[in-house]
This record gives structure tokens, sequence and C-alpha cells, in this order.
């Protein structure tokens, strides 16, 4: 193993089981060993699961330069780790695993039942009934709620006691498993202050309270200073204003924009600005976006991927596209697809000019982003939609927080973000020099000041669409030209 140039996966695994060692424990212990080290973000920046024998050691800080690829993501994920969410059901659901005479555990767990009923009577000034008869109710605050951290630490700490004590125990395993998420939840107590919310919420019998993380910059710049420097790259963070924002480094970041190494001719741009696909709009308009779709792809057959907003919305207008036009071989991407099926998807993408063959798929989904579908194997993206994310509780405590730092809280929450997936998903057209090929936007918010300012340098010969012709006439003559 060591003649080789690196560490890779297959060879650790194969080493591992020639010995009869853990092949983590084995990479950690290689991984000394190496100049560089390629891991996923948690490995530093997640407050569970980061390096420890790297970032806890005194004498070890400032070795290490961080180069931090597909940046853009890094947002949401650090969001994800320095946020938790707690249960009223995963307490009960606990409790039913513990057995009678576990007494003194079953009380120390039982004890936290009441501490959420104390939860749910926060949201009383919120509390309404649904139209299915449920009760529910929220509550927001800037500050921790005390009295329901400290039975948690409470809680915490008995479990810890009991699992020093009980390590061949049959309830082992059970015990852990919910104290690696009070842990996590204790962790995140140690980070909470005012770029953090306490969000409850009562449905029903299920009272649940999450510790959210809406601004991770500050986490974020103090991973970083574990290092030399770092260095954060990805082809898409626009604006750059907004990642200056919540990516952390502070007025000390630099930030540089290079030029796309791509010649713009090898690309067509067109936006429709016509079509309002909002939520409100969308059953009305399925078979124009149909039509729209044939406009783009019928210049020039080939393979080509339809982004849209949503699963439902996806359906719809697969189901209008493909009865007006029966003979278009088509791909649909549906919900929970495992890691064969996403496989066997990509590989539909054949390198075989002149048969045409379009996708469907869901904009922000797995086959928007990460996916290398160089030459013919696609040579055109279609992006319904703007690309906002799911509007939801936690979104707009997003939005709030922000609205109130930076006065622009929806972009922040949504817009942004949004954009941010349209990009990506354009992205997947030209991947080599010579690759050539099409990106339709479709959406009359396309045509604003708020999305235009968003469009990168290497947009400036967009042109706009007023309908299905004019749309295939765009494609029609950069195809013609392309073939001059």
């Amino acid at each position: 193993i060591a003649s080789r140039s690196g560490y890779y996966p297959e060879l650790i695994l194969e080493a591992a089981a020639r010995h009869g060692v853990c092949p983590y424990e084995l990479s950690l212990d290689l991984s000394e060993l190496c100049d560089i080290i390629i891991c996923d973000y948690n490995y530093l920046f997640d407050p569970m699961v980061y390096l420890r024998r790297y970032f806890d050691e005194p004498g070890r800080f400032g070795e290490y330069v961080f180069l931090i690829d597909e940046a853009h993501n890094l947002v949401d994920r650090a969001r994800e780790m320095y946020s938790v969410t707690l249960r009223k059901s995963d307490v009960l659901d606990f409790l039913e695993q513990l057995p009678e005479e576990e007494k003194t555990l079953r009380e120390a767990v039982s004890a936290l039942v009441p501490v959420f009923e104390g939860l749910g009577d926060l949201c009383r000034d919120s509390l309404h009934t649904d139209g299915e008869g449920m009760e529910i109710g929220y509550y927001v605050s800037r500050n921790r709620v005390n009295f329901f951290c400290a039975a948690v630490t409470k809680l915490w700490e008995t479990l810890s006691k009991w699992l020093r004590a009980n390590r061949e125990h049959p309830l082992y395993e059970t015990v852990d498993g919910y104290f690696a998420l009070l842990r996590k939840f204790i962790s995140i107590l140690q980070y909470y202050d005012d770029k953090f919310m306490t969000y409850v919420e009562k449905e029903g019998e299920e009272i649940s309270a999450s510790l959210a993380c809406m601004d991770p910059s500050d986490v974020l710049d103090g991973r970083m200073r574990l290092g030399r420097a770092s260095i954060l790259f990805s082809a898409t963070l626009t604006p750059t204003s907004y990642f200056s924002d919540v990516l952390g480094g502070g007025k000390e970041a630099v930030c540089v924009e290079l030029p796309s190494p791509y010649e713009p001719e090898n690309l067509c741009l067109a936006a429709v600005d016509t079509i309002s696909t909002r939520f409100e709009d969308r059953d009305g308009n399925c078979r124009k976006v149909a039509t729209l779709i044939a406009a783009a792809v019928s210049p020039k057959a080939g393979n080509y991927i339809v982004y849209f907003p949503s699963y439902g919305y996806l359906k719809k207008v697969h189901e209008a596209f493909v009865k007006k036009y029966p003979k278009v071989k088509t791909i649909v991407q549906s919900r929970g697809m495992n890691r064969s099926e996403r496989e066997a998807f990509i590989n539909s993408f054949r390198e075989d000019e002149g048969k045409m063959r379009i996708g469907f798929c869901v904009l922000g989904g797995v086959f928007s982003e990460g996916v290398d579908l160089p030459g013919s194997r696609l040579i055109g993206s279609i992006i319904v939609g703007v690309g906002l994310p799911g509007f939801s509780s936690e979104r707009n405590l997003m939005r709030d927080y922000f609205e109130n730092r930076y006065e622009n809280g929806f972009d922040y929450a949504y817009t942004f973000p949004g954009m941010n997936s349209v990009l990506q998903a354009a992205g997947r057209v030209i991947r080599r020099d010579e690759d050539e090929g099409i990106v339709v936007l479709i959406d009359d918010r396309y045509g604003t000041p708020t999305y235009q300012k968003l469009f990168p340098s290497h947009w400036k010969h967009l042109k706009y669409a007023g309908n299905s012709a004019s749309l295939a006439e765009i494609a029609r003559k950069f195809w013609e030209k392309r073939r001059k």
C-alpha cells in the first residue's frame, strides 16, 4: 500500500479486509502520512465528526490550507450541521424501548416529557385549528429556552454516566442512539448566539424544539481559522456579496471573479419572459411550457434535460408533452431513486448524435448538479422557473432574520439560493472547450432587474423570446451558425 501515490477507497478497503482492521480507522491513520487529504466538508466543519486528531491538538493550528470546492453548497450544509431538532415523540419512543426494571433510566427520560408540554404552552398565542381539526401553533425566539436546555442537559449527563458504567449492557446501543442526538443539542448550545433562533412547533400531540442556525458565517469563520488560509471556489458564487456575508471571512475576505474559460459563442442563451411559473399559474400553462420545450429542441436532435421546480409540475408538463409529441423519447426522474436507478438515468444520455432524447428532472435535485455529460451526451438545459426553495417555516425564519440584518431577507432566504440552483443546472451543458449547446430560461421574472443583475458576466449575449416561434428561431440560428 505504501508504494502507491495515493490511498484511494478501494485500496484502503482491500488492505483493511486483508489485515482484519477497520477501514475507517486505517484511513485516519494513513491520513497522517499525507500531504493532501480529500474529504467531505463535515471533517472540518461538523461539530460532531470533525477530525479531532488535527483540530483539537495544541500546536497544530495553522499547519493547514483548506481548499473548499463547490463552496455554494457549504451554506446550507453548515446550517444543517449547526441545527438540531428534538421531538416529544422521539422521547416517548425511546421510553418504550426501556424495560420497567430500568427504573432510574426511565425516570430520567420520563422527566423530559412534561418539559415538552411546557414548550407547548409557549405556543398558546399562535394556536389555531387547521382544516382537519388538528391544533397547531409555534413559538419563535432569538434566545434559548432555558428551562428546556437545562432539562436536556440533565438527561444528557444522566445518559452519559449510564453509558460509561454499562458498556456491555444489552441496552447500550439503544441508549447511545438517543444520547447522540442529545449530544448534538448540547454541542450546538455552545455556539448559540444572535445568529441562531429557537423554534418550537406544536402539531396536535407532537411538540418539537429546534435550535436553528440562521447565519453560519461565524461558525464557518471559526473553523477556517484553524488553518493558515482558506480558498473557497465554485462556478456559481453569485452574488459574491451574499456568499461573502454567509460563508465567513468578514472584511478580511478577498473576492475574485474570473471570466468563464469557455468561448461564449459555444452557448446559446435564451429566456422566455412571457410566462409565469408561479405555483398558482402552473396548472394553466402546462401545454404552453410543453410547446416551448418542443420549440427549443426542434432545430437539433440530441440529448436535453428540462428542469422543473417540483415533481408535481414536472408530471403535469410531461403528460402534456407526451400527449402532443408521443414519438419523442423522454426519461423521467422519480422520487427516491436508488443508486442503480440514478446511474441508469444518466447512462441513458448516450453519445449518439441525431437521436432526440429529453430528460425531465427537478431543479436542485441530484441531476442538476455534479452531473458530467460532456460532448453530445447533453446539448441543452431548459430551466422552468427560478429555482426558489420550497416555502417553509425554517426558510421564513431565515427570511425574517436577514430582513432585520440586511433588509433583503427574501433574497437571502429564497432568491439567491434559487438562482444558484439555476446556474448549476445551466452549467451542465458546457463541460469542455469543444462543447456547444443551448440554455433556455422560462419565467417572466428573468426579464426583471432583480434577476438580470444576478446573471453571470458571460451571459451578456442572452436573448429574449416572446413565444415558441421566436425561441425556435433563436435556437435554429445558433445551430446553423455552429454547423458553418
